[in-house]
């Protein structure tokens, strides 16, 4: 049988504690992002007395949803250009997918710069919308945003 002393024991206890304790705290405070974020976008929708159905938030940043009893979209985001807004699904004309791209260097390489949606509404007078979902300034690199922007775009598009 192994034996193990109580100083090593101890020692091991601490250092594991001390390595697990910064992902823990980690964990905690995107978690509490997380929840601010959807209480954001929820805010902004029950004010117009809307409920939400379906919604969604990433890099704990930004927030979109949707109330498909009184057709509108919600969206929220996070940072120095903050913004939430709700549009009525009436309004809305169509939804394209905008992918900004940049050419690196020589090689030709296209970047991606900005990933969104772009919302024409049906008055002439109004001008369009983004909707951004991914922005290089912010990440340097993509986690599933191109799925999730193609998901809500055709989302929006079924429930016009």
């Amino acid at each position: 049988m192994i034996t193990i002393d109580p100083v090593t024991a101890v020692l091991s206890v601490v250092l594991f504690g001390a390595f697990t304790v910064p992902f823990i705290y980690h964990f905690q405070k995107n978690k509490k992002k997380d929840n601010l974020l959807v209480q954001n976008l929820k805010d902004a929708i029950n004010a117009i007395g809307g409920n939400l159905d379906q919604f969604e938030s990433w890099r704990h940043k930004y927030a979109i949803g949707l109330d498909t009893q009184k057709k509108v979209l919600v969206y929220h985001q996070e940072g120095e250009i903050g913004a939430t807004f709700c549009i009525p699904l009436s309004e809305i004309k169509k939804v394209t997918v905008i992918k900004k791209t940049r050419e690196l260097g020589e090689s030709k390489k296209s970047v991606l710069e900005q990933l969104g949606l772009e919302i024409h509404y049906v008055s002439p007078t109004k001008k369009s919308s983004l909707v951004e979902f991914y922005n290089e300034e912010f990440f340097s690199d993509l986690m599933g945003e191109t799925l999730l922007v193609e998901k809500w775009a055709e989302l929006i598009r079924t429930n016009l």
